[in-house]
C-alpha cells in the first residue's frame, strides 16, 4: 500500500521522528465537475440513442427523431449534476471517518495537528487506494500549516469548497471555539454524532421512498407503453398522429407534459436534510 507519509531511502522512521508530508495535492471546488471526454462521449451516446427511440416511438418520422435527440447536449449536465452529488456524497461519508479518527487521537491528549496527521495515516489504511478526497484535504492542510498558513483558514477553504453542511457545521463551530478556547474533543464528538444522524436518517428516508421512487419511474414511462400498445393493437386507429401535422403537435404536447410531470415528481421525492 502506498503511504501518504513516504519514507527516504526505505528507511524506517524513529519514534518520534516527522514524517515526510507528500506534494501539494490538487484542491478542487467540489460542486463543479469536469467531465472527460471518454465521459462525454458515453453519456452524449447513451442519451442521444434513448432520446431517438423515444422520439421515434412519438413521431415515427427519422428527422423529427433525428432533431429531438439533439437534446442529448443538455442532458450531459443531468449526468454531471449526478455525478457531482455523487461524489459530494462519498466526501461526506469519507469526512465522518476523519472525525473518527480525530476524536481518538484527541481522546488520547494528541494535538489538534497532530490528530489531522493521524487521520490520515488512518485514513491510508482505510482507503488503501489513490486519490481519495478526504486524504488529499488533510495532506493539503497539513502542508499549509507547515508553509505557516492558519489551521483555521484551511478548515474554512475547505468547507468553501465541500459546501457540505456537515463540513461548514463543524468548521465553524471548531473556528468559533478554537478562538474562545472551547474543547475541541467535545466538538469532533458532536459533529460525528450529528454527521452518523444525518446518514441515518438519509437511509431510512431513502428506504421509506424507494417503492414512491420505483412508481414516479413506471408512471413517467407510462405514456410511452401507452403509445406502443396503441400501435400494436390499434394502429390504423392511431396512424394519423404519425402522418399529420396536428398529430405531431399532439406528441409534441404529450412529450413535453411528460418530461415536465417527470421533473415535478422528482422534486416531490427528493427530500434535503
Amino acid at each position: 500500500m502506498d503511504s501518504y507519509f513516504p519514507i527516504s531511502n526505505g528507511e524506517s522512521p524513529s519514534p518520534g521522528a516527522p514524517r515526510a508530508l507528500p506534494k501539494m495535492p490538487k484542491l478542487i471546488d467540489y460542486n463543479v465537475y469536469k467531465i472527460s471526454i471518454p465521459e462525454y462521449l458515453k453519456y452524449f451516446a447513451f442519451s442521444w440513442t434513448g432520446l431517438f427511440l423515444l422520439a421515434y416511438i412519438f413521431y415515427r418520422n427519422l428527422i423529427l427523431s433525428f432533431a429531438f435527440s439533439m437534446l442529448a447536449f443538455a442532458f450531459i449536465r443531468v449526468f454531471k449534476n449526478n455525478l457531482i452529488q455523487k461524489r459530494k456524497n462519498e466526501l461526506m461519508y469519507q469526512f465522518r471517518d476523519a472525525l473518527t479518527s480525530i476524536s481518538s487521537s484527541l481522546i488520547s491528549g494528541i494535538v489538534i495537528e497532530r490528530a489531522f496527521e493521524e487521520a490520515v495515516r488512518d485514513l491510508s489504511i482505510l482507503y488503501p487506494y489513490d486519490k481519495v478526497m478526504i486524504i488529499d484535504e488533510f495532506n493539503a492542510i497539513l502542508l499549509k500549516k507547515k508553509n505557516g498558513v492558519d489551521l483555521e483558514q484551511s478548515l474554512l477553504d475547505f468547507a468553501k469548497r465541500a459546501k457540505l453542511q456537515c463540513v461548514t457545521d463543524f468548521v465553524d463551530v471548531f473556528v468559533t471555539s478554537n478562538r474562545t478556547g472551547g474543547r475541541s474533543v467535545d466538538i469532533v464528538r458532536n459533529s460525528i454524532i450529528m454527521i452518523n444522524d444525518k446518514i441515518e436518517i438519509e437511509r431510512e428516508i431513502e428506504v421509506l421512498v424507494s417503492g414512491k421512487k420505483m412508481e414516479q419511474k413506471i408512471l413517467s414511462a407510462a405514456p410511452v407503453g401507452f403509445v406502443i400498445f396503441l400501435s400494436l393493437t390499434a394502429g390504423d386507429y392511431i396512424q394519423p398522429m404519425f402522418t399529420t401535422l396536428g398529430g405531431h403537435v399532439v406528441m409534441t404536447v404529450v412529450l413535453a407534459v411528460m418530461f415536465l410531470s417527470y421533473l415535478i415528481s422528482r422534486q416531490i421525492i427528493k427530500i434535503k436534510l
